[in-house]
């Protein structure tokens, strides 16, 4: 073996992307050629391959149809949350739209229940849930967010909703928040809020707000309020609202007070600096792409698939054609 054959064999084992593409084109050729040179030998070498592109590109049609029901293969763009702006005064005007609607929610704004006000009445109403409270809690428990309080109590979350002005508050449990916390947090982090070092950990998150999208899509805020038929009214309403309203997030964060920790030993648990004002991430949904590059896909390959059978109908006729008027002259 030459030394030019050697490094070309030791780039390719060298690179993984070249042997990628290698891979590839072998399998492409054994696999579709094969399969080419079965209907060639049977069918002549034109009809042959018309069969072939015609079965490969039914196969792609029919692959890009799982893919784009599924969202998954060869797909674009996932959704994802798109930081807008960070407000750091509530009393001044904000960019974002409908976020001038989402009242301060600081205990001293006074534009909205505390927390404590909000499970204090509701308790006056339903003594039995201080017992349940405080028999996970502690006893004594105060509530320091308003997010805790309507993941204790879901009842309440309608009533606060109410006072939100089209907001509406997420509890600890809801999967959804999460996602907006991360976005949150990496925003934060780039705009070096807390100095250069910023990091999750120099701040709590106190509250996370929705506004807009599909009001159908809600969750429910106490599970099993909804019925079999409310379901099944709710999710076709879903499914038929083709355009998606703009949906929007509001995350509050308070910085942390510092902490003198003593060598060896642990840090405490982070508490919120109350002199420090509170912060709000606001966020937009970035619905993406993520099923439009499988249907491009599956209409393309569906496109080639009619033109493939097409082309074999036409032949298939001209065939014909050619053995009738033979046969009339032979006759």
């Amino acid at each position: 073996m030459s030394s030019s054959t050697g490094y070309l064999l030791a780039a390719i084992a060298f690179d993984p992307a070249i042997r990628g593409v290698l891979v590839v084109m072998v399998s492409v050729g054994v696999l579709v050629g094969s399969v080419y040179l079965l209907n060639a030998t049977n069918t002549g070498i034109r009809t042959g391959f018309l069969i072939t592109m015609a079965g490969l590109a039914g196969w792609c049609f029919s692959l890009g149809i799982f893919w784009t029901i599924y969202g998954i293969g060869m797909v674009g763009l996932s959704p994802t949350w798109t930081a807008k702006e960070i407000n750091f005064d509530r009393n001044a005007a904000t960019v974002t739209e409908n976020v001038d609607r989402l009242p301060n929610t600081d205990p001293s704004a006074g534009q909205v229940q505390s927390a404590q006000e909000l499970l204090t009445t509701f308790e006056l109403n339903n003594p039995e849930v201080r017992a349940q409270i405080e028999s996970t809690e502690g006893e004594g428990f105060t509530p320091r967010s308003l997010t805790q309080v309507v993941t204790l109590v879901p009842e309440l979350k309608t009533e606060l909703d109410t006072q939100l002005g089209g907001w509406r508050i997420l509890a600890e449990s809801d999967s959804r928040r999460g996602e907006a916390i991360a976005s949150s947090d990496a925003a934060v982090a780039a705009a070096q809020v807390f100095g250069t070092d910023t990091s999750a950990s120099d701040y709590t998150v106190k509250d996370v707000f929705f506004y807009g999208g599909k009001n159908a899509a809600e969750p429910e805020t106490v599970k099993g309020e909804r019925s079999l038929i409310q379901q099944v009214v709710n999710r076709v309403e879903t499914t038929l609202q083709i355009k998606n309203p703009t949906l929007y997030a509001a995350i509050t964060i308070q910085k942390n007070g510092e902490v003198v920790v003593a060598p060896g030993e642990a840090p405490p648990p982070a508490e919120i600096d109350t002199t420090a004002s509170t912060i709000t991430v606001i966020l937009e949904r970035n619905l993406g792409n993520k099923r439009v590059i499988p249907a491009l896909f599956a209409l393309f390959s569906g496109i080639l698939f009619f033109v493939f059978c097409w082309m074999l109908h036409t032949r298939d006729k001209k065939s014909a054609a050619m053995r009738a008027a033979w046969d009339g002259k032979a006759s």
